[in-house]
């Protein structure tokens, strides 16, 4: 079959570009010119029939051609273009998780690719709708849930193109949904990264929200530790000091500065209220000068909350008692 006139684009700008082409026998050797005339040949047909089939909506059996063109002639100047359309085709189909990772392969061969800029939208739309899907399930029941696809495609677009455009956005919908499934440890990590690696991004303010509300949700027990409140705090100071920079922005941001101003109060009065758990311990362990250190320390800095307040009273009245105690007979 005498190619159409999109094969012969397709032939020149490939032989432009300097393809060359190789055995059909997976050894690398360069074929003799019949036989590569031949295989040529076959691509060109095989693609024509992949083409005519996507024309008319045949996403499926258009796939399956276009992969043999990939797959059985990958020295064909159409090999990349097809298996490019192979991943259009599932992707029309409403395979995502199947188009997702052809998609990704495609990237992971030519990441030089024309083509990179929609394959990166691709795979961001894919994997934010898999998780999506998984979320409501089996006709809303929750079975066989496809969220973790969703995830690993989204991982891969921002280990594959972590300078591209969706990079950052893939990893806030990450760390999102870790955060709803309350996986902590992957929403903190997810969250950090994004907030290490990418300082210009768009949604610095939201990841640092969230990896605030993280830490905060983490640790909301009576434990005497309160590292991820301390952390928590940290994260939301921060917040409020990048949301109200700019009156524009503060304004935007109202109810997320207010409520991350709760929270900060919120987190000082689990802090003095771990104190004062961390305080009794050392009392009762007999290490009166660990425990005053602890109170003191609670009063000076959380003594505006109630328990602060209850810090700074049992402060007093343990040194007080350690007056007593120390003083001569």
């Amino acid at each position: 079959m005498a190619p159409r006139p999109l094969l012969a684009t397709l032939l020149l700008a490939a032989a432009a570009a300097g393809c060359a082409s190789t055995g059909g026998d997976g050894t690398g050797a360069p074929p003799d010119t019949e036989t590569a005339k031949r295989l040529e040949s076959e691509a060109e047909r095989v693609f024509a029939e992949a083409e005519a089939l996507r024309e008319r909506e045949e996403w499926d059996d258009a796939r399956d051609l276009f992969r043999d063109v990939h797959e059985d002639y990958p020295g064909s100047p159409l090999a990349p273009e097809a298996q490019y359309r192979a991943a259009e085709c599932a992707y029309r189909a409403d395979r995502l998780y199947a188009a997702g990772e052809l998609f990704a392969k495609y990237i992971e061969d030519r990441p030089l690719s024309p083509h990179v800029e929609t394959v990166e939208r691709r795979l961001y739309d894919i994997g934010d709708r898999l998780i999506e899907d998984g979320r409501r399930g089996l006709w809303g029941t929750g079975i066989f849930t496809t969220s973790e696809e969703g995830v690993h495609l989204l991982r891969r677009l921002a280990t594959l193109l972590p300078t591209g455009t969706w990079a950052d956005d893939a990893l806030l919908r990450i760390g999102r949904w870790y955060a709803e499934e309350r996986d902590f440890v992957g929403a903190e990590m997810t969250l950090d990264e994004l907030l290490k690696d990418y300082p210009a991004s768009e949604w610095r303010l939201e990841a640092r929200f969230l990896l605030a509300w993280t830490f905060r949700t983490d640790n909301r027990g009576p434990a005497y530790d309160g590292e991820k409140l301390r952390r928590a705090r940290a994260h939301f100071s921060e917040y409020l000091h990048q949301a109200t920079r700019d009156p524009d922005r503060a304004a935007e941001y109202a109810d997320r500065i207010a409520a991350a101003r709760e929270e900060i109060a919120a987190i000082d009065a689990d802090l003095a209220r771990k104190a004062l758990l961390r305080a009794r311990f050392y009392r009762r362990s007999g290490r009166y000068g660990a425990a005053l250190a602890v109170l003191r320390e609670a009063a000076r800095q959380w003594g505006a909350t109630e328990p602060g307040g209850e810090c700074a009273r049992q402060a007093e009245e343990l040194a007080a008692e350690q007056g007593e105690r120390e003083a001569p007979q």
